[in-house]
């Protein structure tokens, strides 16, 4: 019985293989595949996972430590010899940290480190979608091509036939096998910078082959009737993460006092105490405390060097801040001249559809020359192909904009069934 359960496991593994190895990838889905296998985000958890060590174990710096001692001693003396032999305890307790805090910039920079690790997940989302926008580009640009080489092969086929009946010359003909030849190499062409999309995409997915990549389509006529929200830039991660380093670095400037504290030492022991001249062994207990005096203009001078940190810092913010602003009104200005800019495209696809169905007609009565057909399809594509390409740079220019407002769960539904986004829909050149 076992020997037949592995002979069916082995049947049918290759099949499940198969059907892993051929399933259609949606936009989410790489998502999630290239925030898992990336390596930048791997080190910032690692980054995260050591700054918290560090921030526990500057915690100590504030509670006493204990320490203790077994040592022995021998005298020797003209008139005698004796030894002697002692075990103690001992406490060191820093009072400035203990009073003031001083782990709390450590713990503020593990914060600092999340936020900066969320601003490498928005990057690594931003990554893959847009490779993954570039290659639903290039298969509609095939698609395209494949529809015109279509066309093409067909109008060859009737150029030949009028050739053969003696009502066109042979340049007809020519003309158009050098066009199929074209429309060919642009083809290869189109699938060379596919391939090398989809290798950069396995690997960010932690694939090995990128022949598994195959992906959702995405039906970008929805897109226009989508609206963005409004935004407060004071949750976006990386401004986020500025303050939190501002925060860190006055928490380390307060923990500059901490020099200023006294330090408090307590111990005892026993002695075991051999010379014949004393009184015999005895206990010891001592109390000590050490207090600062002078240490130059130390605590000064890193006080201005922390305030200078902290005006760079909230600098460097603004700059960020006025970058973001800056992207995201040119993401929206972009978006509204997309939109108007499909709508005169469609127009024109409709417009250049119509003149090729007449070039055949007009051609076939002997109305316009062979080079009028051509360049009646060499529009129509073109123009399909300009129009796919703004659609999907609406799209992407979404994405950009959802990624700079920090609301990419909205990434998510722009290619649910759910929403109408999903759909394998042809290319309007068929």
């Amino acid at each position: 019985m076992k020997q037949i359960r592995i002979i069916i496991l082995f049947i049918l593994l290759p099949g499940f293989a198969f059907s892993q190895k051929a399933s259609v990838l949606s936009l989410q889905k790489c998502i999630d595949f290239a925030i898992e296998n990336s390596y930048r985000l791997q080190a910032k958890q690692a980054n995260i996972e050591a700054a918290t060590e560090k921030a526990r174990f500057d915690k100590f710096r504030g509670l006493p430590k204990l320490s203790g001692e077994l040592a022995g001693e021998n005298h020797l003396l003209k008139p005698y010899d004796f030894s002697q032999v002692w075990a103690s305890v001992h406490a060191d307790w820093s009072l400035g940290d203990y009073l003031l805090k001083t782990d709390r910039a450590s713990r503020q920079q593990v914060q600092t480190l999340k936020l900066l690790r969320e601003q490498s997940r928005l990057n690594a989302i931003e990554k893959i979608a847009s490779l993954y926008v570039a290659v639903l580009l290039n298969q509609k640009q095939k698609e395209i091509l494949e529809s015109r080489l279509t066309l093409m092969r067909q109008h060859y086929n009737l150029a030949l036939s009028m050739w053969k009946a003696g009502l066109r010359t042979q340049l007809d003909v020519l003309q158009t096998q050098s066009a199929i030849n074209k429309i060919e190499q642009d083809t290869v062409r189109l699938a060379i910078n596919g391939d090398q999309l989809k290798q950069e995409m396995a690997r960010l997915m932690g694939f090995k082959n990128a022949s598994s990549i195959h992906l959702q389509p995405i039906n970008t006529d929805h897109l226009t009737s989508l609206s963005t929200n409004s935004f407060d830039l004071n949750k976006h991660p990386l401004v986020q993460a500025y303050t939190s380093k501002i925060k860190a670095k006055t928490l380390e400037t307060e923990a500059i006092k901490a020099r200023n504290y006294p330090l408090l030492s307590l111990g005892g022991g026993y002695f075991n105490d051999a010379d014949p001249t004393a009184d015999g062994n005895y206990w010891r207990v001592n109390v000590g405390i050490r207090i600062p005096i002078y240490y130059g203009h130390q605590n000064l001078h890193l006080s201005k060097m922390m305030h200078a940190q902290s005006q760079s810092l909230s600098a460097t913010q603004k700059e960020i801040r006025r970058k973001l602003e800056i992207h995201i009104n040119q993401l929206e200005i972009k978006q509204s001249r997309l939109k108007n800019l499909l709508q005169i495209q469609q127009e024109q696809q409709k417009t250049a559809k119509k003149t090729v169905d007449f070039s055949e007609i007009n051609y076939k009565a002997g109305l316009i020359t062979n080079l009028e057909v051509l360049t009646a399809q060499q529009e129509l594509t073109k123009v399909s192909m300009e129009m796919e390409a703004s659609r999907l740079d609406y799209l992407m220019n979404l994405i950009e904009f959802y990624i700079s407002t920090n609301h990419v769960d909205k990434i998510k539904a722009l290619a649910t069934p759910e929403s109408g986004a999903f759909s394998n829909k042809k290319t309007l050149l068929k």
